[in-house]
């Protein structure tokens, strides 16, 4: 397979054209795959493996993946070989990266290789996707993995969706309220107090409070600022910040502690019951399924509940309770799909049960975090009236009884 620079121009506006890499055995396969409707190829140029090596760090949407698989398993369904519906999905997307991505799949699995190193080639796609595809291929079920593997994806995005809107809606608004309360502070307040210092009025004990505390906000708001900027950056840049953060809120707050919990549970259980189902053993599907919540104090006892169960060949859910942190419900539903011969149903189960509880959880959590931006907005509002106005309330009536002597 060599990698191959194909150039291609627009039949109705000549002036518009476009450049895609495409891996082929040939240029005149390379000039096929990158074939579309409207446009034609002009030029077809070979890479050299140096530039090879460069890959494009543009990732793909989920709602992209999303599409893709429910599309790849509808056509399975329809008794489409892979390599012809990753041709016919291609043909016509507007995405030129997924679209060439799909055509250097199609174009290994026309060479013989396996579907899911085909895909991992690509440097796209997870493990738990390259593992389902190798499962689902593995057992005849590829069309089934494709489309467990949509339902994955849609779940977690909106999960990530409805944690995104719970969290950055009211951290937008809290800074939009201490701006405007150090607005109030730094000029509307010394205004005031210009004011009055003007008329030659000395303020009252309550006033002078105020003002003293509009003095201090005029002295440390550039370091309060700066601060909460170096704050912010290293929410988004650091992964130890966050996960600190994250630990302190859920030893303080329990329906956090329930909600990264729950979202860790149904994650797992999920991933785990779509590899089982799927053709995976018990013992590599944990191993896998552990990945998705790497990083997190629940990850090491996962892994070492699974190393325990192909070693000792304890139940699984027996190594489990000895080792992860999950609720009782889990393990003993796993166990009795066990002894049953139902696990693929259990798991199922659990999963569905979790995935409702997280969002009812979700739910309760967006409407705290929303009483607490509604408490914090009534708060920054009284500390903005009580600087600007009530000064001037409270010298009001002396400022007249001076006018009548």
């Amino acid at each position: 397979m060599s990698l191959y620079l194909v150039t291609l121009r627009n039949i109705d506006s000549p002036w518009k054209s476009e450049i895609i890499e495409i891996d082929a055995p040939s240029r005149e396969q390379a000039a096929s795959s990158a074939f579309r409707l409207g446009f034609r190829v002009v030029l077809v140029k070979s890479i050299s493996g140096e530039i090879r090596e460069v890959k494009s760090n543009k990732t793909i949407p989920r709602k992209e993946l999303i599409k893709m698989f429910r599309g790849l398993a509808s056509m399975h369904k329809a008794n489409i070989s892979t390599s012809d519906a990753l041709m016919y999905y291609a043909q016509g997307l507007p995405d030129l990266n997924l679209c060439t991505i799909l055509n250097n799949i199609r174009n290994r699995l026309e060479s013989g290789i396996p579907v899911h190193i085909a895909f991992a080639k690509e440097q796209k796609f997870d493990t738990t996707i390259i593992t389902l595809i190798e499962a689902g291929s593995d057992a005849g079920q590829l069309g089934q993995a494709f489309s467990s593997l949509a339902r994955r994806i849609k779940i977690e995005m909106i999960f990530a969706g409805k944690l995104r809107n719970a969290i950055m809606v009211p951290a937008i608004v809290i800074l939009f309220q201490i701006g405007l309360f150090i607005y109030s502070q730094v000029f509307v307040v010394s205004q005031v107090e210009g004011t009055l210092k003007s008329v030659k009025m000395d303020p009252d004990s309550l006033s002078k409070v105020i003002f003293a505390f509009s003095h201090f906000v005029q002295v440390t708001w550039p370091v309060f600022v700066i601060a909460l900027i170096a704050f912010i950056v290293g929410l988004f840049r650091s992964a130890l910040l966050r996960s600190r953060l994250l630990l302190f809120g859920m030893r303080h707050w329990n329906l956090l502690l329930k909600l990264v919990r729950g979202m860790r549970q149904s994650a797992y259980v999920g991933t785990l019951q779509m590899l089982y189902a799927n053709g995976v053993n018990l013992g590599k599907a944990s191993v896998l399924a552990a990945r998705v919540v790497q990083g997190t104090p629940m990850y090491e006892g996962f892994i070492k509940a699974s190393h325990d169960y192909e070693s000792t060949g304890v139940p699984f859910a027996e190594c489990l309770k000895r080792h992860a942190n999950l609720d009782p419900q889990v393990t003993h539903m796993i166990g009795i799909g066990e002894r049953s011969a139902s696990l693929p149903q259990q798991l199922e189960l659990l999963r569905d049960i979790y995935e409702e509880d997280t969002d009812t959880v979700m739910a309760d959590f967006t409407q705290v975090i929303n009483f607490i931006t509604l408490a914090i907005a009534v708060m920054m509002i009284g500390f903005v009236f009580a600087g600007s106005m009530l000064p001037i309330f409270l010298m009001g009536p002396r400022m007249m009884q001076s006018g009548k002597t």
